[in-house]
């Protein structure tokens, strides 16, 4: 399988930082997260690009993200994650 191309994108949506991955060359939205606080836009993106590549995704970026865990840096604001995103998007 071919080594995919990702970028994430940061954008603030009210009042928060989301943060998407996707896929370059076709634009498709893989994931996406959001924070509290910019200070955790960096933990969010790497978080995402750790579980594109738990879950078999195929990039070297993705793979670089889950080679440099560091299992102490937690987020120091709240997050959100996909799932949560969109349960607040029904309601």
């Amino acid at each position: 399988m071919q080594d995919q191309q990702l970028e994430i994108k940061v954008t603030r949506i009210n009042n928060r930082y989301h943060a998407r991955l996707i896929n370059a060359t076709t634009q498709e939205v893989l994931d996406e997260m959001a924070c509290q606080l910019r200070r955790d836009v960096g933990w969010i993106s790497r978080e995402m690009l750790r579980w594109y590549s738990k879950l078999g995704g195929q990039s070297q970026f993705a793979e670089a993200a889950r080679n440099r865990q560091n299992n102490s840096t937690i987020p120091v604001g709240k997050t959100w994650t996909r799932l949560q995103l969109q349960e607040e998007q029904k309601q």
